[in-house]
């Protein structure tokens, strides 16, 4: 069970969409690719904001990505901390874009949750308890997870972000077994804000119509 302060951050995606339509002309949604390393970053604006006159859909933007257990000077933390610099980088971004919610990328692979799942919300929970400046219930999160390189299953998620197809048990097999090991992130060599920029372009592409921005 995820702790009161990560629970009461957690919204729908199109909750965070919401939030960007009021705040669209002064805010940004910032993405987050969590890695067992790394932080990905990205940024994106609201789609009215590329104008009637824009060539290509809207926009998202990859920053430098930040390093989750090492600090500045080289120093590593436990597995189960975040250094401080990336509390105090994610603050400083925060406040210079005026980030108004987060789209975090929910790694389910196969249809499945597993220990990665597990990663991210132990990261956004220490993130929590270290700063009341990132992710709070009054700029929460939602978890977004892309479908279509998830799963094959074509059915559209819920306000959650959830597809139903995740709810059907699998075949079973003689000698069957499951751990969350086996729902292992098959993680490339992409750099962490790529994927983070991704996910936010695939969020924008869930919520609003994309005719009116070619």
């Amino acid at each position: 069970m995820m702790a009161s302060k990560l629970s009461n951050a957690l919204v729908s995606p199109s909750k965070v969409a919401n939030i960007l339509d009021w705040r669209k002309a002064m805010g940004v949604v910032m993405g987050l690719d969590i890695t067992r390393e790394r932080i990905g970053v990205a940024l994106a604006e609201h789609p009215d904001l590329r104008g009637p006159c824009a060539t290509r859909g809207p926009e998202s933007f990859p920053l430098d990505s930040i390093s989750l257990r090492q600090d500045r000077n080289g120093a590593l933390c436990k597995k189960s901390q975040v250094n401080e610099d990336l509390v105090s980088e994610l603050e400083a971004v925060v406040k210079q874009h005026r980030v108004c919610a987060f789209v975090v990328n929910w790694p389910i692979q196969e249809g499945r949750t597993g220990e990665q799942c597990g990663k991210v919300l132990q990261v956004l929970d220490a993130v929590i308890d270290k700063s009341n400046c990132v992710v709070t219930s009054k700029r929460p999160f939602a978890l977004w997870c892309n479908y279509a390189n998830a799963s094959n299953d074509s059915s559209p998620p819920d306000e959650w972000g959830r597809s139903t197809c995740y709810t059907q048990l699998r075949d079973y097999t003689p000698g069957m077994s499951y751990s969350s090991k086996s729902a292992i992130r098959r993680e490339s060599s992409a750099n962490a804000s790529m994927v983070a920029a991704n996910v936010l372009h695939d969020w924008v592409e869930n919520h609003w119509a994309m005719g009116n921005f070619y």
